[in-house]
């Protein structure tokens, strides 16, 4: 018997695609009722984490999320007129449109993290933090991205309050 992922078993991978479904589908109940307190999808929630982190540009989201440009453009437009993101033509090129995240999709960022906060405080008690760390260490090497693909722009200026 080996201890390597090579020696996983049809069982193993279903296992595996449980627990993955079953953590998707867990951050989905959390941050579902925000996405539709603003009348937005769960992935246009998605992307005012993404633009936050410095996904900035319409074609960056495209690449990332592996969907269709009139996906993104559709998104983009709900976003901006329920002024949650902003259009700014880049100060280098004019043609280059980039998005920003208003104050409003901060907010509504931030009211995401705080409910998937709650869950590490009270549903996810008994897992330590090397424990979580160790869980996104795992992930990532599966994922064949040992660093994050998006960076963590709380990891570069700080933590943000949870509420």
């Amino acid at each position: 018997m080996t201890d390597t992922i090579g020696a996983a078993d049809d069982a193993d991978i279903v296992d595996f695609l449980s627990a993955v479904t079953d953590v998707r589908r867990m951050i989905s109940n959390l941050t579902l009722p925000v996405a539709r307190k603003r009348r937005i999808s769960e992935r246009a929630l998605g992307i005012i984490f993404l633009v936050h982190a410095g996904l900035d540009r319409p074609g960056l989201l495209i690449e990332y999320l592996n969907v269709l440009p009139s996906t993104i453009t559709s998104d983009v437009e709900k976003l901006v007129a329920a002024g949650l993101l902003r259009r700014t033509p880049s100060p280098t090129d004019r043609r280059v449109i980039k998005l920003e995240v208003t104050s409003r999709g901060i907010a509504t960022q931030q009211q995401s993290l705080g409910k998937l906060h709650e869950f590490f405080r009270a549903g996810a008690a008994g897992v330590s933090l090397a424990e979580l760390h160790t869980c996104i260490a795992t992930l990532r090497k599966l994922s064949g991205a040992p660093q994050p693909v998006v960076p963590n722009p709380l990891r570069q200026t700080g933590t943000i309050d949870h509420p």
